[in-house]
């Protein structure tokens, strides 16, 4: 009897384990999406022709950097990202 109730804490132990396991994995997967939509963003940003209103300064530059990592962050928080965390969840969640 004792027997049972001790290998019911380990299942649930495990459980636990692999669900953490899990979470985390999404969690990775989310912050690889926002490095890749950041990266993306900084890049299509370069694309456009300097502001001749503000002129360019490194207190600029910063605030720009700053806001593309918040947008990107909330982009991949988002259900509605571009798919590349769920991808890389479904191709990497058996191997937890």
């Amino acid at each position: 009897m004792d027997i049972d109730l001790i290998r019911q804490n380990l299942a649930g132990a495990q459980l636990e384990k692999t669900e953490k396991q899990h979470k985390d994995l999404q969690e990775a997967c989310a912050g690889f999406e926002s490095m890749f939509m950041n990266i993306m963003i900084q890049s299509m940003r370069s694309t456009l022709p300097g502001d001749a209103l503000f002129h360019e300064s490194n207190s600029m530059n910063i605030y720009k950097s700053m806001y593309d990592q918040s947008l990107s962050d909330e982009l991949a928080k988002s259900r509605t990202s571009i798919g590349l965390k769920q991808f890389l969840y479904d191709n990497l969640k058996d191997s937890v």
